[in-house]
Formats: C-alpha cells, structure tokens, sequence
C-alpha cells in the first residue's frame, strides 16, 4: 500500500484534515523517507496522533474512512473483554460521543444464548444508576449486535489491580476499597431488583472513572459463564488465562446447576473481588481452572485478615459471609453490604479539572433521538442498521482475536 493510496483512504474518509496529512506526507519526504511506505506513514500518523491505534490498523487491513457502524463513527479501542470489545465512537449528527459494545458475532447462532442477550440488552436499556455504565440503544448491522452506551474513559477495575499487583502493598487503599465495593453493592442492587442477575461479576467487568467512581458494565447472564469446561484439559494456552481469571471469581453454584444461581451468587463473587481488592490476591490460587472450581465449591475461604492484618474484624466478617459456601448463609442483599461497608468508606480525592473532563454531556437531541427507536422483545425485532460490509468484516476480525 503506497502513500497515494494511504491519502485517499485517510482524506476521502474524513479521518485527519488535508492541511495536517499534507504537512505529514512533507515531513515523510524530507527525512528521506519513500512514496511506496505506506505503512511507514501510517505509523508516523499515529506517533503525530493524527491517527489512532484502530484507525491505523483499519487502513493496514485495506478499510477506507469513515468508520461507522450504524450512525455511529468508530475511531478508538477501549477496552476488549469476554463479552465482546468496547470502542470509543460519536453520532456525528448530534456530536455525541459514546463507547460502542460490539458482541461476539457467533451470539446469534445459539437462539438460547441470543435471546438471553436480548433480555440483558432490553433491561439495560431500561436502566439508570449513578453505578452502572448507560445504556442508551441497541443496534444490529448483519451477525453483529452492538450497543451504545456511555462514553467510558478510565479503565477496569482488573487493570487497577494488576497495576497494584506490582507494588509493595498490592492491595488497594482500604477506605478507597470499601468505597468502591460499596459502589458495587449499589449498583448491583439496582440491577438485581431489575430482576437481573449479572452471574459474571469480576474486576474485569467494572469500570472507573477517572473521578474514580465504579460502574458495573456487563450484564454477564449474556453467556454461559461455564462454557469452557467441557474441554478445560485441551484448550489452547492463550486461553487459560482468560479461564483462570474468570474461575476467580465465580460461586460454588454455578458449577453445580444454573437454576440454583441467584442474587446471592452475585453477592459470593463480588465477595472475591472483595477478598482481591483487600489482599491483593484472589481467595484461590490454583493454575488449574477446574480445580479452583471445586476449591470454591469445597474448600473454606481463608480469613482476608490472613492476608492484610490491619482489617477492622466488622469488613473481615462481612467478606467471610460473602464468601460463605451455601447461599443462605450469605447476605441476602446487596443493600444490606452496601451499609456494612458504608462506616468505612473514604471521599474520592479528585478535584474540579478531573471532574470536568470526566463528565460527558449527553444531549437532550440525542436522548430525544435514541427514545424514538422504540422497544423490542426478540432479537429479530433489534432495529437494523446499514453498514459498510469491509468495516463489519474488520470488526468481526478485532473481536475474534
């Protein structure tokens, strides 16, 4: 790909100005670089940050600007998961920004699986908590279901822990800790008296902000949270990391038979990312994701205090109980953690300029706009949404990796 053919994909396609590409392709030249290094000048836009990681890698893979999905115009990754992958996007029309969630393209080929999505997606809709990611509309362009939801910056609460991980103490601050557990517990209420039951809570599926406020962002019931045991012993071993972390966090029901799984399923997994957040390690360490399966189903938690001595007893208990092997020995409701750890929780240090940047505006034209999409009870009734087939092509490429 040459540099003739890198101008008209990044001009035709709105993706940086003339004048700013001109001045690059001048500078290019003048440090004696050549005409057919297309692939030069897309990495010397991306160091001028003309140009994003994702926008770079479409214009590699051959896909002219724009890139939009439905309305929407994609130009950045947020964040990749086991649900799917965010993206960073806007509706130029309204210039609104939003993440965009694009789900595994193979969710539709199991109609279980998809119209359990579909309920996750039509509730989440429906939902509005200070902390749980927006849900704004749902869309479906071919095999791909995405969703558009609220502008993310920050980072999962899973990055935060490994970042942790690498220091002295990798536990978080308690009073921090407990304040974000509690927004958790808040959040997860919300959604559980939605009738939802999220199955999949973990580090990986909450988010902070940068004024450093927790959201949950995955309606984890979306997929089946045991899928890879049927064939644990010869999975590839990029996956067994993803496995590992799942298996973390997940209760002793869930092993055992879904329909037992409830509310207080949800409640003994926060209880582990409770545990990781206030020891800086997972309550099992065991490289064998089956193993640790029965561990949780068999074995007794070890006291957090084992791990962190400086625990007051009253957050000790409260994640013991959490973690209590039979459901009906756990709390029986979320609310019920969030004010047991409400006496410990710390104020959020940040100040105006952090605070600014964080809030998006969503504008009223907008929220008018998505509201007159209308409902739907079955994925077929998603609305659907015209798109360049090579973009769609190149996302299901992102979301398969």
């Amino acid at each position: 790909m040459d540099c003739d053919q890198i101008r008209r994909n990044v001009i035709d396609g709105q993706l940086v100005p003339v004048e700013a590409f001109e001045a690059a392709v001048s500078n290019w030249l003048a440090t004696s670089h050549s005409l057919s290094d297309g692939a030069g000048l897309i990495r010397l836009l991306v160091r001028q940050q003309l140009l994003t990681e994702f926008q770079a890698s479409g214009l590699l893979a051959g896909v002219s600007g724009p890139y939009l999905l439905g309305p929407y115009e994609v130009f950045d990754r947020v964040a990749a998961g086991r649900l799917g992958m965010v993206f960073r996007a806007r509706h130029p029309e309204f210039d609104q920004a939003v993440a965009l969630k694009i789900f595994p393209f193979d969710v539709l080929s199991d109609r279980e699986q998809a119209a359990r999505l579909t309920r996750e997606l039509r509730i989440a809709v429906q939902a509005d908590h200070s902390n749980v990611v927006r849900t704004f509309q749902i869309g479906r362009t071919g095999e791909a279901i995405y969703s558009a939801i609220e502008d993310l910056r920050g980072e999962t609460l899973a990055t935060r822990l490994k970042r942790e991980s690498m220091t002295a103490d990798p536990s978080l601050p308690f009073g921090e800790a407990c304040r974000l557990l509690r927004e958790a517990t808040l959040g997860m209420s919300y959604l559980h008296g939605m009738g939802v039951v999220l199955r999949d809570v973990q580090p990986a599926n909450l988010w902070l902000t940068p004024a450093r406020q927790l959201k949950i962002m995955e309606f984890g019931a979306a997929h089946d949270s045991l899928e890879f045991l049927d064939d644990a012993d010869s999975m590839p071993t990029d996956h067994m990391d993803e496995l590992r972390w799942n298996f973390d966090y997940v209760s002793p029901e869930q092993g055992d038979d879904e329909d037992l799984v409830d509310v207080r399923s949800d409640i003994y997994s926060l209880g582990c990312v409770a545990f990781h957040c206030l020891t800086g390690r997972v309550v099992f360490t065991d490289k064998n994701p089956l193993r640790k399966m029965i561990r949780h189903a068999r074995d007794p938690a070890p006291s957090a205090r084992e791990f962190n001595s400086s625990l007051p007893s009253e957050v000790v208990d409260l994640v013991a109980r959490m973690l209590a092997k039979k459901p009906a020995d756990r709390p029986v409701d979320a609310s019920l953690v969030a004010a047991a750890l409400e006496p410990f929780c710390d104020e959020p240090d940040v100040d105006d300029e952090i605070n600014a940047w964080a809030k998006v505006e969503v504008r009223p034209s907008f929220l008018d706009w998505v509201s007159s999409g209308g409902t739907f009870e079955q994925f077929e009734e998603i609305p659907q949404t015209e798109t360049d087939p090579a973009m769609v092509e190149f996302l299901q490429s992102m979301t398969s990796n």
